[in-house]
């Protein structure tokens, strides 16, 4: 997993989750690599949610993955 940087004084914090089936996730990773939005290999790796130990709305056999980025202040 990429470390987690602290956010730079003049920026602000994005995090952008996906949840759900392997093949899904990745799916979308795919998308936003063709859209120009971000990089594959910026998205951490796989994440297992385990029964309880996320508060997030997931099914059976789903994942986690995230990009963090800094926004420049407006």
């Amino acid at each position: 997993m990429p470390p987690l940087l602290p956010p730079q004084p003049s920026r602000r914090r994005l995090r952008l989750y996906l949840v759900g089936s392997p093949a899904d996730t990745q799916h979308e990773i795919d998308r936003l690599h063709l859209l120009h939005y971000a990089e594959r290999f910026e998205w951490s790796r796989v994440v297992q949610i385990s029964e309880g130990g996320i508060v997030l709305r997931s099914d059976a056999g789903d994942v986690l993955r995230y990009l963090q980025r800094d926004r420049p202040l407006n």
